[in-house]
């Protein structure tokens, strides 16, 4: 594209490509999370779902529904079996491993390519066509696992002397924005060579179950540029301030978003749960104000508790204004060359 082109405009024409990969099991819980991106999302979506060791017969009412929303469904089966041999743990299903291989098969076709779990919900957008990746391949938001056995047992960030460049360098793989002007093949060899090497040990966590998540870190360690914590907000962090406002809510974790209970979802969920599920042609949930009681309640109670989440989100959000400014400065300059050229 000319360099000439306004850099707003540039970002108009961006391909993007939205990715799932499921089985059969996770196929429910991806039309919902797809049908909350394309709900969210100002403009067309294009959305390939990858399907591990089944294709299903029928998909009238899911791609209606995104028909309907201006969006685009693209069903695909996958395999890699240089990578699906690896035992999937807890609750780490095979699909999860084959995320770099469905990001592959689209890196000619798109500009940038966005892989999402499916127990995420998409509430607001997510101005892709926006991140300054730089040299870099990969936009992630940290890991916010903050377990004993996790990635940032050792950080120092809980004394509340440490400031944001505390806040790890380990990121969740639940979503993952690719730049395919930076993308090398090669990437994916060395993604298998590091699911060898974990399957031998861990060098992030204790007893560690995050097979797909702590190789992809090895692959692009130093390679990934953080993404604001707002487009990736893991359940970990439901009883804050953050998890109210969160454009990406991830249900991480045994629990997902669906089936709707009292306690776990609020009437943000429900209500939005609700538009898709009347897409998908499903009962809806009635009483949405009821489960933001319950909620609340339930934020009132595990207030002390979240007290450490509060502390490191703290740190994220200092980091990601920081990173922001930095953002914006390098988009202002770009927008004076590219004015500078076309004069």
């Amino acid at each position: 594209m000319p360099r000439c082109l306004d850099a707003d405009a540039r970002h108009l024409a961006m391909r993007v490509a939205y990715i799932f990969v499921t089985d059969k099991r996770g196929y429910e819980l991806t039309q919902h999370s797809a049908v909350s991106l394309a709900l969210s999302q100002p403009t067309h979506c294009d959305i390939h779902v990858f399907c591990y060791q089944f294709l299903p017969k029928s998909s009238t009412l899911f791609s209606a529904a995104l028909n309907k929303l201006g969006s685009k469904l693209t069903l695909s089966s996958i395999s890699d079996p240089t990578v699906e041999h690896h035992p999937a743990r807890g609750r780490v299903t095979t699909p999860t491993l084959l995320k770099l291989a469905a990001a592959n098969t689209l890196v000619d076709r798109y500009d940038r390519i966005v892989y999402l779990d499916n127990d995420i919900l998409v509430f607001d957008e997510l101005k892709i066509a926006s991140i300054n990746f730089g040299l870099a391949p990969i936009a992630a938001v940290v890991d916010m696992d903050l377990s004993a056995n996790g990635s940032l047992r050792n950080s120092t960030w809980a004394t509340g002397r440490s400031g944001a460049d505390e806040i790890g360098n380990y990121f969740n793989a639940g979503m993952i924005v690719f730049a395919t002007r930076n993308w090398r093949s090669s990437y994916l060899e060395t993604y298998a060579a590091a699911l060898e090497e974990h399957a031998k040990s861990c060098r992030y966590k204790l007893n560690c179950t995050s097979v797909d998540q702590c190789a992809i870190n090895m692959t692009f360690a130093n390679l990934w540029v953080k993404l604001p914590a707002k487009h990736n907000m893991q359940a970990g962090t439901k009883f804050t301030r953050s998890w109210k406002t969160a454009a990406v809510r991830h249900y991480c974790g045994g629990r997902k978003f669906t089936p709707v209970s009292p306690f776990r979802n609020d009437r943000r969920d429900v209500v939005h749960l609700n538009r898709i599920r009347k897409l998908l042609g499903l009962r809806k949930t009635r009483f949405p104000i009821a489960y933001e009681i319950m909620f609340r309640l339930n934020v009132a109670r595990q207030y002390r508790d979240a007290t450490d989440m509060r502390r490191f989100l703290a740190a994220v959000h200092t980091h990601d204004s920081v990173t922001l400014r930095r953002d914006a400065v390098a988009i202002a300059a770009e927008k004076a060359d590219v004015t500078g050229i076309a004069a």
